[in-house]
């Protein structure tokens, strides 16, 4: 079982380096290829996973006297959960842009160079599985940094000053958290512990777990794009829209809920400053959220609040968990599923703006409904986001919800739960509004895109609304 979990992030993470040298059909065959393999192998893994009753496996393979363990393999409930959805939802934005990198594009055309878009994305990919399957906090570093390495690959795709310096600042904000707060984690287990296993982490003092807790913290709200370092994900938006999709449904800003959320799992019982120090930065960034979707003209600046909001949802899930409810580890995850597929279908919804009428902003697009897959989709993918039934998110805000038990330990709960209904509120006043004006008005022109891109959103759409029944089985086994 582990060899197939290992083999899912190693081949694109070797496929991803020789996808540099190709371009054209041979990188297309390449790519779709590796990705499929690796996909295979990822859901072969999971099936003996869940025949074999869903134990947690531990393998150390690397260790030294000074370090303890450097390098291991950690398959359980909550890694398999997460890779799951990253695989599944990397494969069907991989099969969207090998027709969405084309001269046929409108706004972005693409004649030469494909083969490098497609080596950053599938790094990023095998990057972000060797990250959720890590049982060190040095291989969560490694794999953290490689991650922001592909993301400015694919942030700087289309050239010109303005990708450049969104790229840039992505990689120096994410950096910036990785060095304050993965290096001071493993500055931490190297001199106290002396050891870099997640499993260590339990026997630091008091005053140590606090100092680990808010250092990873703030790597990983850099990387989820939470106050006040949350400006770089909407500048990333100049990204192709299949990266962007990725980005936000399934790698960057979701990998740094997963990298708290271990932390949590791993440093139990937490001090009570930490929640206060986390509550207060959810609370600033739903407030900033809320007054910004209104300003948004651009559909994937829109979905970019959307993803910096519900990503806070999942910290308010984390937050009751660092209170010492195991339901909130639970709910978190149960969400980053839910989010991901709905997200994805939001963003290739986007893409097809560039690709068939040139321009993604959205007071420009009117009479969607006379193209009913890209008309339904960009309807259902924000009234999904907005919490209605019956897509996931709604189901993972109601779990978020039920951990009502943690408003007994403090008014921040509430303010968090009562800000999580007000978002839901306003960003659904929004896409009603957006809808309304884009794809049941008069005017506009058909939108054109191939059979493959159309049959990716409508398998999106599919796994929007069936992503809770997946996700249960494994989520309810996710604990201390």
């Amino acid at each position: 079982m582990e060899e197939l979990f290992v083999l899912s992030f190693s081949i694109p993470l070797v496929g991803g380096l020789l996808l540099f040298k190709l371009d054209g059909k041979k990188a297309d065959y390449f790519m779709l290829i590796t990705v499929i393999l690796a996909t295979l192998l990822n859901l072969a893994g999971v099936y003996e996973f869940y025949s074999s009753g869903m134990p947690s496996i531990h393998k150390t393979m690397v260790s030294s006297g000074t370090f303890g363990e450097v390098y291991g393999l950690l398959i359980d409930p909550m890694s398999v959960c997460v890779g799951l959805v990253v695989i599944t939802a990397g494969l069907l934005f991989m099969l969207y842009a090998k027709d969405y990198m084309s001269p046929e594009n409108k706004e972005h055309p693409v004649y030469e160079g494909k083969g490098r878009f497609y080596a950053w994305m599938v790094l990023f990919i095998g990057a972000t599985l060797a990250f959720i399957y890590s049982s060190s906090v040095l291989q969560l570093l490694i794999f953290f940094e490689i991650m922001s390495l592909a993301c400015w690959g694919v942030v700087s795709y289309y050239g010109g000053k303005k990708a450049k310096r969104a790229a840039y600042k992505a990689l120096l904000v994410t950096n910036f958290g990785a060095m304050l707060g993965l290096y001071t984690a493993v500055g931490i287990g190297i001199t106290r512990l002396h050891d870099l296993s997640l499993f260590a982490y339990s026997n630091l003092t008091d005053d140590l777990k606090l100092i680990v807790f808010i250092a990873v913290m703030i790597a990983a709200f850099t990387k989820s794009a939470q106050f006040p370092l949350y400006s770089w994900l909407p500048d990333a938006m100049v990204a192709p829209t299949p990266a962007s999709a990725f980005l936000h449904g399934a790698a960057m800003v979701e990998m740094g809920v997963y990298l708290l959320a271990r932390f949590i799992q791993f440093m139990q019982p937490i001090p009570k400053e930490g929640f206060y120090v986390m509550a207060a930065l959810i609370i600033a960034t739903q407030v900033i959220c809320i007054l910004m979707y209104p300003l948004q003209k651009s559909a994937k600046r829109l979905l970019a609040y959307s993803t910096i909001a519900e990503s806070g949802l999942m910290y308010v899930a984390l937050a009751t968990a660092v209170l010492g409810l195991q339901g909130g580890l639970q709910a978190s995850m149960f969400q980053l599923f839910n989010h991901a597929y709905i997200k994805g279908l939001a963003f290739l919804t986007a893409g097809t703006f560039s690709y068939a009428l040139g321009t993604l902003e959205m007071d420009r697009i009117k009479g969607l409904i006379k193209s009913p897959v890209v008309g339904y989709g960009w309807t259902f993918a924000l009234l999904g986001l907005a919490g209605v039934p019956p897509f996931g998110v709604f189901f993972g805000k109601l779990g978020i919800l039920s951990n009502a038990e943690a408003m007994k330990e403090s008014a921040l709960v509430i303010a968090m739960f009562v800000l999580l209904l007000i978002d839901s509120a306003v960003f659904l006043m929004v896409s009603l509004k957006r809808i309304h004006g884009m794809v049941f008005s008069e005017g506009g022109e058909e939108v054109e895109i191939t059979p493959l891109m159309k049959a990716v959103m409508i398998i999106l759409l599919l796994l929007a609304m069936i992503a809770p029944y997946i996700a249960y089985p494994l989520v309810v086994k996710v604990g201390w």
